[in-house]
């Protein structure tokens, strides 16, 4: 049997704006007020359809249904504005602000949202600046996580956690919770089965929003001219994430094992009224094919860190060198996704796949017709399970400090080199080793997968080729 599938997306925008200063009729001491104002309307549309067979459920066990999403739409109007309030003056080689909003106008359960944020720079003199930033900043529903189509499913083995036999089984509130939800009394419905759901797109999803604060410092002494660090400490909170609950029976309990009924799971399902359901169900029992599987705004990210960036260009008389150093160090790295304890974290730091700091090196060097490069990347150590392992958290000891014999991955360092000629202005050839030492990812791991790809898992490769402008 054959089954055939097609799918089509579109997307329409439209942007205008204007943009000026003040120039033609004041200044401030540091310059002209510049500006910006602006609207934009996007409208999207997701389309997939499948074969009569496969939606009748003759190729599977369940029958996938075509899937044709409403359409996305979003108004939005956004402004922009920069004060220079000081230049060149003592202790004030610069100081300016900028600040920025958009207003965006979501069709569907998103609704009105805002986004926001402001700049501060001020360099006491030209070879040090400090800035510091905040913003606000959202991410909509797209189609698939809204409208991706419910197809027909079924939970084994599930059970009610409001029938009398299961009301001690879940926390302190399910007894409160499924009464308050109209639980008659008596209610002891037990499946023979499974029961009916459906998995997909949750037309009820609200934004993601994320504050973010970050300040930093810029160095460009004078004394050395073509050298540079930069250096910025970031906090960054995701809060009303999107994220998968899990099962359907995950699902119902949440509903009454939360602290009330004002949750994001109470709303994916529906129960019979006292007439019964429209199915035959009895009063008050879930109805066949209402709970919906799929996903909620529940959960929280965290991160924190420091980037830094050293670079130096510089023309001796041998030629051109060039240099590049980034340092990513991680102070905090953690996620809130247990839909029944939101404040249970899961940290990651120092996990395989998140190391606590990553080095990268870029030097080159331009003589004549010759081009000589070099890189070098360096992982710190990483533990071979979890961080909780070896680290008390959320209120817990340590849960595995035997977990292995080896307690961390080593820190590894990679070496890449390559040369490069031109044989004429428009013919170049190169010739390059990557992984100059031929490291290979420590303790069997296979280097593709469950972090493990960080590491190189080619060994030694080499390589050449020709470059032909026309």
């Amino acid at each position: 049997m054959k089954t055939t599938a097609t799918g089509k997306i579109t997307q329409l925008d439209a942007l205008a704006f204007v943009a000026g200063d003040s120039s033609q009729l004041f200044e401030l001491p540091g310059g002209p007020i510049g500006f910006s104002l602006g609207g934009e309307y996007r409208r999207e549309t997701l389309k997939y359809e499948l074969d009569p067979l496969t939606q009748a459920g003759y190729a599977f066990y369940n029958a996938i249904p075509s899937f044709e999403s409403p359409a996305f739409e979003v108004k939005e109007a956004f402004a922009e504005i920069n004060l220079p309030i000081l230049k060149d003056t003592p202790f004030f080689h610069e100081l300016s602000v900028k600040g920025a909003g958009r207003i965006s106008d979501y069709k569907g359960a998103a609704g009105t949202v805002k986004t926001y944020g402001a700049e501060a720079l001020w360099a006491p003199v030209r070879d040090i600046t400090f800035r510091g930033a905040y913003n606000r900043s959202v991410r909509a529903p797209n189609l698939s996580e809204l409208y991706s189509a419910q197809g027909q499913n079924f939970a084994p083995a599930f059970v009610d956690p409001c029938s009398a036999r299961n009301l001690a089984t879940g926390s302190a509130t399910r007894v409160a919770n499924c009464t308050a939800a109209g639980r008659p009394a008596g209610y002891d419905y037990v499946y023979s089965s499974s029961l009916e759901i459906v998995s997909g797109g949750n037309p009820n999803l609200e934004s993601e929003t994320s504050d973010s604060f970050t300040v930093g410092a810029l160095v460009q002494p004078r004394f050395l001219p073509g050298f540079s660090i930069s250096s910025d400490y970031y906090d960054i909170t995701v809060n009303n994430v999107i994220a998968s609950i899990g099962t359907a029976q995950n699902i119902a309990n949440l509903c009454y094992d939360s602290p009330n009924l004002s949750n994001p799971f109470c709303s994916l399902f529906q129960r019979a009224g006292a007439s019964g359901g429209p199915n035959g169900e009895e009063p008050f029992r879930i109805i066949e094919g209402s709970l919906l599987q799929s996903s909620a705004n529940f959960a929280k990210l965290k991160v924190r860190g420091i980037d830094t960036q050293v670079n130096y260009n510089h023309t001796f008389g041998f030629g051109r060198l060039a240099a590049q150093l980034i340092w990513t160090h991680q102070l905090k790295n953690e996620s809130y996704t247990n839909p029944s304890d939101p404040d249970f974290k899961d940290v990651f730091v120092g996990e395989l796949g998140d190391p606590k700091d990553q080095v990268n090196l870029d030097v080159s060097l331009k003589t004549g017709r010759w081009l000589f490069g070099y890189q070098n990347r360096w992982i710190s150590k990483m533990y071979l399970n979890t961080y909780e392992d070896y680290n008390g958290v959320n209120g817990l000891p340590p849960q595995n400090t035997d977990y292995a014999p080896i307690k961390m991955y080593p820190s590894v360092m990679y070496h890449n080199a390559r040369v490069a000629y031109d044989l004429t202005k428009k013919v170049n050839f190169y010739v390059g080793v990557d992984n100059l030492t031929n490291k290979i990812p420590p303790y069997g791991l296979t280097g593709v997968g469950a972090g493990s790809a960080i590491y190189d898992n080619r060994g030694r490769y080499y390589y050449t080729g020709l470059v032909a402008k026309f």
